[in-house]
């Protein structure tokens, strides 16, 4: 009987510590997941300000040229259908 009440404690605190270091590591998790939300904010808002400097001059002095009335050909995946391609 002792020594069933001592084997049930033990595993009373294995989960119990499992439990604290569980919830630990989530705690943990959600900092570096908010770390890398911002990271990431910062990176999308310094990529949106180089898109939107670019401009005609910009793209004239690396030799781009405007291309008039053209029409480009569309890579189409097997799983693709019209609907997914075309439609509004």
């Amino acid at each position: 009987m002792f020594g069933t009440l001592v084997v049930l404690a033990l595993v009373y605190c294995v989960v119990l510590l499992s439990l604290i270091f569980s919830v630990i590591e989530r705690k943990q998790n959600i900092v570096a997941s908010r770390d890398l939300s911002s990271q990431l904010s910062t990176i999308e808002a310094s990529y949106a300000n180089t898109v939107a400097s670019i401009s005609d001059t910009t793209l004239a002095e690396h030799q781009y040229t405007r291309v008039d009335n053209a029409t480009f050909a569309v890579r189409k995946d097997p799983i693709a259908s019209y609907a997914v391609l075309y439609a509004r």
